[in-house]
Parts: structure tokens; C-alpha cells; sequence
């Protein structure tokens, strides 16, 4: 038994100067043979490994570790298996990392920064409005390839929404356009069930 003392002194010395910034425990180390003794010692060496690998996390390990090994020498075992189980607990704990910071690599200064990014097709309105001019199209074939009664109708809601897109009122074209897409959406829905 004197022999494990020993040991486990020595494994103490050895990481002394990782040890250096935990406090050492106060009082004997019990001799190793009973449960809560091998508690007391194994929380001494997990404070002593984390020691070399998270300093803080040793510092507060040391403070449980000390209080285990000075209930132990007292006679409050259930004290020193609860301190023990602590001190554990304690030097596992991982290091705490810091999350980068991301800079920007585009500078201060960028135009692009202070003005909106241009839009290709010209402004959010004009983009909705080549959308529904499209759909109405599409409406609008699907009417001609079942030679419906609506055709000539949605023929003429599609250039009437086509003139107000030249003209730039983006709301009529909208109002135009679904008037189109209503006109022939039977047949929209035929072409849809049997391509």
C-alpha cells in the first residue's frame, strides 16, 4: 500500500508544474483498499490531469478535492464520496472556446454596402409582371390546343396585360393577366391531368 502512496505521490510531482496554477489538496491522501478511499484518490489524479489540459477546470476540481480529502480524514465518508464525485465532475469539464469572429471582407467604403443591389429585371414589379404575362400564356395555349369558346376572350386579357406592361402599370398587368389564366383554366387543368 505504501507503494501506491508513493506512486500516486509521485505521478503528483511529476505534473507539478501543470499542478502549479490548482492548489495542492489539503491534508494525507487516504491509503488506497476502500471504495471511498479510491474515490478520494482517483478525484486526486483527475485534478492532476486537469491540470496540464484545462487550468480552470483544475483550480475548481482542487477546491472539491481538498474538501473530499479533509472529510475523509474526519471520518464523514458519504461527505467525502459526495466532494470526490464533485471534484470529478469538475475536472472533466471541457475547456471553454471561444467562437470566432467573422469580419467582412468586403470593405467599409463598397458601394455595394451603402446601395441596393441592382434587381436584372429592372424593379421587383416589373419581375412580377413578366411572371404573370407568362402564366397567362401558358393559360392562353392551353385554351387554343382544346379550341376553346374562350380563347378569343384570354387572347385578348393576355395583350391587354402585355400594353400595360409596356406602359409600366404593374398592378393592371396583374389584374389582366389572371383574368386570362381564369378564362382557360379548365383547360389548364385537362393538359395538367392528361400531358
Amino acid at each position: 500500500m505504501k507503494r501506491l502512496v508513493l506512486s500516486l505521490l509521485l505521478t503528483l510531482a511529476v505534473t507539478s508544474a501543470a499542478f502549479a496554477q490548482a492548489t495542492v489538496p489539503i491534508g494525507t491522501p487516504p491509503a488506497p483498499g476502500r471504495p471511498t478511499a479510491n474515490l478520494v484518490l482517483d478525484a486526486m489524479m483527475a485534478t492532476a490531469r486537469a491540470a496540464a489540459i484545462n487550468p480552470s477546470a483544475a483550480a475548481a476540481a482542487s477546491l472539491n478535492t481538498s474538501a473530499a480529502v479533509q472529510r475523509y480524514n474526519m471520518g464523514d465518508l458519504p461527505g467525502a464520496r459526495a466532494a470526490a464525485i464533485q471534484a470529478m465532475i469538475e475536472a472533466s469539464r471541457t475547456p471553454p472556446t471561444a467562437n470566432p469572429v467573422l469580419r467582412s471582407t468586403i470593405p467599409q467604403t463598397s458601394y455595394l454596402q451603402t446601395q441596393p443591389f441592382p434587381i436584372a429585371g429592372g424593379s421587383v414589379a416589373a419581375i412580377d409582371a413578366h411572371a404573370f404575362i407568362a402564366q397567362a400564356r401558358g393559360a392562353v395555349a392551353a385554351c387554343a390546343s382544346h379550341n376553346s369558346a374562350n380563347t378569343a376572350a384570354a387572347t385578348q386579357q393576355l395583350a391587354a396585360a402585355q400594353r400595360d406592361e409596356q406602359a409600366g402599370r404593374y398592378v393592371a398587368v396583374v389584374t389582366d393577366a389572371r383574368a386570362a389564366v381564369d378564362l382557360c383554366a379548365a383547360d389548364q387543368r385537362a393538359i395538367n391531368e392528361h400531358p
